[in-house]
């Protein structure tokens, strides 16, 4: 087994890939936030605004934040205004267009 550590490399995480691991953790309803004017990454959020993953928009690499483990219910169905929702469709579709 080859455990030379300088010869290890970052693995990319796909949208697809975060998308599957925040559904798995229990996340129901994710969204998509693009940046702002000065930001630098989208966001996925959840329903409350809470950022679970992030991608760096240098290498599009998606990075799972603090706040991923934080699955809380809506029971008000309570859905952020001018956002992308994230299904597995709208994932496909990002994925194949190159996102």
């Amino acid at each position: 087994m080859d455990t030379d550590l300088y010869n290890s490399e970052r693995v990319l995480v796909s949208l697809e890939a975060i998308w599957r691991a925040l559904t798995a953790l229990g996340h129901q309803r994710l969204w998509l936030r693009p940046p702002d004017e000065h930001g630098m990454t989208w966001q996925i959020v959840t329903w409350d605004g809470l950022t679970v993953g992030e991608r760096v928009r240098a290498t599009g690499n998606w990075w799972l934040s603090a706040d991923a483990n934080a699955v809380y219910t809506n029971p008000q169905r309570i859905v952020p205004d001018g956002l992308e929702e994230m299904t597995w469709l709208t994932v496909q579709r990002r994925v194949a267009g190159g996102f």
